[in-house]
């Protein structure tokens, strides 16, 4: 006798119950094999990002993040696939300074760039004496970031002044330097300079001032004996407009900021192509001090802000690192407040 199953008003039978049933199960794998090609995988990260760190560069090339850091006169690079890997990679030392040279003390804030099929680390060094910082140039000897790291020389100015935090950008097919320096040889004032290139190794150009501190909010924690700062430029992009973003105030003091420096037009070159914001874009508050000195990612069209700030109020130098996203009006990026430590920040690849 066959068995009668009533679904609603009609009947069906138990040989076309398992027909429905196996119909039902194709269709939920099928559903599954879609489910799984269009899920994004995503985590959460606890900040800080490093609990110990300043001057962060991160960077992503081919789907890997890259984290380049000064360390005992050496420069070391993290890799990994996620932001969670980063934190637990594995260092590699790149790079040891060698003794008794122009660039072997006081290595300061690398950036790694991918430049005409190479890897490039632009790093500021000197020779113990702090009046002797220049920016200096180590090159990969292939396509690989495995590959060994040679020294390519001093990135030279026309003037050949003390120099630090440099970066280079691309613009219209024109490569330029961007970097913090001294007017002259006395450390009363840190300027904001640019700088044309005809390679990723050699400026081409008389360097033009594009910022000086000269707002408040610029000058605190300096004093007769320590200078004014505005320094670690980075360049920030987005639908066809660029922006400067540094760090203003003493690196020491718990007022360490972001500026903000926006693009024109013309010729880079004019200081009249730049116009800064008359306040910071981002400053401390009453759970995170002295926010500053960032770089910028953008992860799966999601924008992200890393930054160093103080481990507590008081502390200068020792500093950790985090990440938060940040959104964008219709002229320019907004950071919002730097989030505190312990804070969970959301991550989708």
């Amino acid at each position: 006798h066959s068995i009668n199953y009533y679904f609603g008003h009609g009947i069906m039978t138990k040989s076309m119950k398992y027909l429905y049933l196996l119909f039902f199960i194709i269709s939920l794998f099928s559903c599954k094999q879609s489910i799984n090609h269009v899920s994004i995988k995503s985590e959460w990260i606890t900040n800080p990002l490093f609990a110990k760190g300043a001057d962060p560069w991160i960077t992503q090339k081919d789907g890997i993040f890259y984290y380049c850091y000064s360390q005992n006169n050496g420069i070391h690079i993290r890799s990994g696939a996620t932001l969670s890997e980063l934190q637990n990679a594995e260092e590699r030392i790149v790079w040891k300074a060698p003794d008794s040279t122009a660039y072997s003390r006081e290595i300061w804030a690398p950036e790694l760039h991918w430049i005409d099929q190479r890897w490039y680390i632009y790093f500021a060094a000197d020779d113990g004496a702090n009046l002797n910082h220049r920016m200096h140039i180590l090159r990969s000897e292939d396509t690989s970031i495995e590959s060994d790291f040679a020294y390519a020389g001093e990135l030279t100015t026309p003037d050949d002044r003390w120099s630090i935090d440099g970066t280079i950008f691309s613009l219209a097919d024109t490569l330029y330097f961007l970097w913090s320096g001294w007017e002259g040889d006395i450390n009363v004032q840190q300027n904001l300079y640019i700088a044309g290139m005809e390679s990723p190794t050699k400026i081409n150009s008389e360097r033009t001032l594009i910022s000086s501190p000269e707002y408040e909010w610029e000058k605190r924690g300096s004093s007769e004996t320590l200078p004014t700062i505005n320094e670690g430029p980075q360049i920030l992009r987005r639908n066809g407009k660029l922006f400067i973003i540094y760090s203003a105030s003493g690196s020491w003091s718990d007022y360490y900021c972001l500026g903000l420096i926006k693009f024109l037009g013309g010729n880079p070159l004019l200081k009249s192509s730049w116009q800064k914001k008359n306040i910071p874009v981002f400053e401390g508050n009453n759970c995170t001090i002295s926010p500053g000195h960032a770089s910028f990612l953008t992860i799966n069209d999601q924008d992200y802000i890393f930054f160093h700030h103080a481990q507590y109020p008081g502390s200068g130098w020792k500093r950790a690192v985090s990440i938060q996203p940040f959104t964008w009006d219709q002229t320019e990026p907004h950071f919002g407040s730097p989030l505190p430590d312990g804070s969970l920040v959301k991550i989708a690849y």
